[in-house]
């Protein structure tokens, strides 16, 4: 398997500040009693990994008064599938052991061992797994390889990286409450190819970190690798786990902040890791803000419930509502349809049909109708009520308006005029004025690109805005702001030039430093002959 990157001898190595980041995160630490702990690096390359190993294994022997030979024997194990990057790592091992205890070191073979990991077999299994995994592209993959790697392994699927079944058989690999860490690409975090293997991490294992350094530059040499590091572990479940998102050029590992979230349960893990800035607290949730999401009402009989025209006329006044569809916003033009939603309630209960006899003639007109609905069986004596109960006061509430399905990339604010229907969200809160900040940002790239990472969009790319959507997105604070930016943002909403609205959102995030993961979008193609094994 060959590996080129532009080097002469094929290698990257990996940063020593990045090793020893790894090797705490699995706890194999000089402090520790390292005697009795097995540990395993499966893609060993040129030994970047090694000299770190054995220095924290020999000064635990020195602490912990064990044989450091005996102990480097039976627990380490370094597997390399590249016979000359073997031979530099068999030499590598010798001199450390020869710098170390001033003795030579025999048999080596028992220690570094020659062979595809992935085929190899174990008769024990690890406390800790470390190291870069291969990164090579589905179709620089022998075909003959590929086909014994799908029949061992479930992960390895669609156009999956080489890494992809060295996560699983690592994994496995680990003992109870054994540790992996690896540095790799972070696109398995959300491509398809990705999906069996975090699917398997969250309903066998636990994620303990993810640490986002793709903007750094975790090697000796730029390279294009979008790298992330995995921390996750063979013990019970967990409810939390950390994410990091590193946003500078250099990365200081001990001061690094991580973001507690809730623990992936399944293979859906996009909102988890849309990263954004804690450390300068500038980006929060909508209803942090406090704003409130909902959707408009559901009638489950809208031919009954929704009148138009001389329909309206059948019933009281007072029971009426001017009602807001989605067909309304149209061509990023906002222009009322007509339309009327009848409201049964009174005072938060169901209203006295006798009270209101045109009403009750309307109601009696459709009441088979009506009585089908399932929200009418399970309490048969309110079959004229509405699936969602109709507040009134919503109608009043200056509202930004989010229709599910729609081209528009102008979003509408209503002022307090009308009521929206169920397939429009809305969000309401604040003021006029705050409600266009807020409209400018989700009408950015910055939230589309949030979204987009959600998975969360319709044919041709545009965006859903759904609540569950909504209420997961990170945005910047309005209140910080500042005077300017919110003048231009409000000319420019209502102006509707929206251009002008996202460069302005998009110069203020840059200037203030703050970024989402989704941002970063993918400019930079993969080059057909890159494949890296980070050493």
């Amino acid at each position: 398997m060959k590996r080129i990157n532009g080097r002469n001898d094929g290698e990257v190595y990996t940063r020593k500040d990045v090793v020893a980041y790894i090797l705490d995160e699995s706890n194999y630490k000089e402090s520790s009693n390292l005697g009795q702990i097995k540990i395993l690096e499966p893609a060993a390359g040129g030994g970047a990994f090694v000299e770190e190993i054995l220095r924290r294994l020999f000064v635990s022997s020195q602490i912990y008064n064990f044989s450091f030979t005996d102990a480097l024997l039976d627990n380490v194990r370094f597997i390399e599938i590249n016979p000359d990057a073997y031979k530099k790592l068999v030499l590598k091992i010798r001199c450390q052991v020869q710098l170390l205890t001033d003795k030579e070191l025999e048999p080596i073979s028992n220690i570094c061992i020659l062979e595809d990991f992935l085929l190899s077999e174990f008769k024990d299994k690890f406390n800790c797994i470390v190291g870069n995994p291969p990164y090579v592209r589905h179709e620089r993959i022998a075909n003959e390889k590929k086909t014994l790697y799908k029949r061992k392994f479930k992960t390895f699927k669609h156009r999956a990286d080489l890494y992809i079944p060295f996560f699983e058989k690592a994994l496995n690999l680990l003992k109870t409450n054994g540790t992996l860490c690896y540095i790799c690409s972070n696109r398995w975090i959300n491509n398809e190819y990705g999906k069996g293997l975090r699917e398997l991490i969250a309903i066998n294992f636990n994620l303990i970190k993810l640490l986002n350094i793709e903007r750094t530059s975790p090697f000796d040499e730029d390279v294009i690798a979008y790298p992330c590091i995995a921390t996750i572990r063979n013990d019970t479940f967990r409810s939390k786990t950390l994410v990091s998102d590193v946003h500078k050029r250099e990365v200081d590992f001990d001061k690094l902040n991580f973001v507690e979230t809730q623990v992936p349960k399944n293979a859906q893990w996009h909102n988890l890791f849309i990263s954004y800035d804690l450390q300068q607290n500038a980006l929060t949730g909508i209803k942090n803000q406090g704003f409130e999401i909902g959707i408009g009402v559901a009638t489950g009989a809208d031919k009954v419930f929704i009148l138009n025209g001389q329909q309206r006329f059948c019933v009281e006044e007072s029971r009426l509502l001017p009602v807001l569809k989605s067909s309304d916003l149209k061509n990023d033009q906002f222009v009322w349809g007509g339309n009327y939603v009848i409201n049964p309630y009174e005072n938060g209960s169901l209203c006295r049909l006798d009270d209101y006899p045109m009403l009750k003639g309307h109601f009696y007109e459709h009441k088979l109708e009506l009585e089908k609905r399932h929200v009418s069986q399970k309490v048969p004596q309110h079959w004229y009520k509405t699936i969602d109960k109709i507040k009134p006061s919503l109608k009043n509430l200056p509202k930004i308006l989010l229709p599910d399905l729609t081209a528009n990339k102008f979003l509408f604010i209503d002022e307090g005029n009308y009521y929206p229907h169920h397939n429009l969200y809305y969000i309401t809160g604040k003021n006029i004025d705050q409600l266009k900040l807020l409209a400018c940002i989700l009408m950015s790239d910055f939230v589309r690109n949030q979204i987009s990472k959600m998975g969360i969009r319709m044919n041709g790319g545009l965006p859903r805005f759904q609540a569950q959507v909504l209420k997961k997105l990170k945005i910047p604070r309005i209140d910080l702001m500042g005077e300017m930016t919110t003048k231009q943002l409000i000319s420019a909403y209502d102006q509707k030039k929206i251009k002008s609205i996202n460069k302005i959102v998009n110069d203020y995030i840059e200037t203030h430093q703050i970024y989402d993961n989704g941002s970063q979008l993918e400019t930079l193609a993969y080059d057909a002959t890159l494949q890296l094994q980070f050493f």
